[in-house]
């Protein structure tokens, strides 16, 4: 996933779940390019590789692309939609489908998105750390930047450095991730081009395009590639709701949906394509784990002409995309605190930032001597599946079905504000949108009985 974050002004960054929030965007083409801008991070540059090399390479990329283009293309109109017109965050729209019972599900993303950022915290550590070694011109294999406490002091430091933006507001962080974020991009297409030139090239095409026809018959393979297209466009998790809350009621929702689909998913197979000729070309097993692009990228920048200086750009601008998702994520979390329990903002943020990193300790020492794991896999590795690849397909689609069926739907079609629209060989309009949330949950159901009983 990546992780949404809000790019609004720091006065008014917390989605209140009470307070009717004004519109900040002025266009339709600013709210793209902020929404593309929280596309960028690491979702894509360091979980779409390990999960693509675990799921049998170019079978799981075809599929993450047609269940990003169309079930995660459709939930995030959805959402988006919804949070439009409860004009606030998962808590208050999900009140205000049902007073009874619909708050607790608000706080069931709340507390996912929490679990997710335990972990996701940890690894944009790593980037904090790869990005001082790089500064440093010392870059280390993994093995070697995990072999003391790294893992966990560049974890705790991250934590703290989140703490203090959330107290001062992350409008200028938001301005500068915008400007540095293409860049970031550049050179992942560069490094991409190059490792084209690797001797191992040819056969992680291979690995990265071939297709085991039989493969696509297995539904477990149909799941991780649905849960990694939730994970990456932000399905699932609340923060679209709080996003869209934020977008003027002509906005096209099918457009800027649209938009961001086919960008994250343009920058997943690019970082593919960037990560697989350096695992052949150096012998690293496809299925290493979550830490399969930190092992691969320093040894190809090892021995690229100018190398260092470019893993100094590229690390620098890693922490960039990574921190500003941190720090969007934890805003999200602390936005529901601050509003429903009445904290102040110091409070909220103090409470938000101890909850989070005490839950992501674990996380961070399955990455040193400590080496905790549960059933032979790192911790890390065992709560990144449960949530970004199980729990979060479950939130996706309940939630999804929930906005569908209980929502107006002459408010909900008016909300998603777009005629039918054609996306390459797929016609999209508002009413087909709708009933994929409606009858996802069905489709779920016999995926599921068919995954148990085969």
């Amino acid at each position: 996933m990546d992780l949404k974050k809000p790019d609004i002004p720091s006065e008014i960054e917390h989605v209140a779940e009470s307070v009717p929030p004004r519109a900040v965007w002025t266009s339709q083409r600013a709210y793209i390019l902020a929404s593309i801008a929280g596309v960028v991070g690491l979702g894509n540059l360091w979980r779409f590789p390990y999960m693509t090399g675990e799921n049998g390479g170019g079978v799981f990329v075809l599929a993450y692309v047609v269940c990003a283009l169309t079930i995660g293309l459709s939930l995030h109109v959805l959402e988006t939609s919804a949070g439009k017109l409860a004009q606030g965050g998962p808590v208050g729209l999900f009140r205000r489908i049902n007073q009874r019972w619909g708050r607790w599900f608000g706080w069931f993303l709340v507390v996912l998105v929490t679990l997710i950022m335990s972990y996701y915290v940890v690894i944009s550590g790593w980037t904090l750390g790869y990005a001082v070694d790089s500064v440093r011109f010392a870059l280390s294999p993994f093995d070697e930047f995990t072999a003391g406490y790294n893992s966990l002091w560049y974890f705790l430091a991250t934590s703290v450095l989140v703490f203090f933006v959330l107290l001062r507001g992350i409008g200028g962080l938001e301005q500068m991730s915008k400007l540095l974020l293409p860049l970031l991009v550049v050179i992942v297409g560069g490094l991409a081009i190059y490792a084209q030139t690797l001797p191992g090239a040819a056969e992680a095409r291979q690995f990265y395009f071939g297709v085991d026809r039989q493969a696509l018959l297995e539904p477990r393979l149909w799941r991780m590639a649905a849960a990694q297209a939730f994970y990456s466009l932000g399905v699932g998790q609340g923060l679209l709701i709080a996003y869209g809350s934020y977008s003027p009621k002509h906005f096209n929702k099918v457009l800027s949906s649209s938009a961001v689909a086919a960008t994250n998913t343009s920058i997943c197979v690019l970082s593919g394509l960037m990560v697989f000729p350096i695992v052949f070309t150096f012998a690293i097993a496809p299925d290493t784990g979550s830490h399969l692009s930190f092992v691969a990228l320093p040894l190809m920048l090892d021995q690229l002409p100018g190398g260092p200086f470019i893993g100094v750009a590229f690390y620098v601008l890693l922490f960039v995309a990574a921190f500003t998702s941190c720090v969007g994520g934890m805003a999200a979390i602390l936005a529901p605190m601050k509003d429903q329990l009445h904290l102040s903002r110091r409070k909220a943020a103090l409470a938000v930032t101890v909850i989070v990193t005490v839950l992501g300790i674990p996380s961070a020492l399955s990455f040193t001597p400590v080496g905790l794991s549960v059933g032979g896999d790192p911790f890390l590795d065992v709560i990144d599946k449960a949530t970004g690849s199980g729990v979060v397909i479950v939130a996706g689609i309940v939630g999804a079905a929930l906005i569908a069926w209980l929502l107006p739907r002459k408010q909900l079609l008016e909300a998603i504000n777009s005629p039918s629209r054609r996306l390459g060989p797929i016609t999209i309009s508002p009413s087909w949108i709708v009933a994929v949330g409606r009858y996802l949950p069905i489709v779920a159901l016999l995926v599921l009985l068919v995954t148990y009983l085969t």
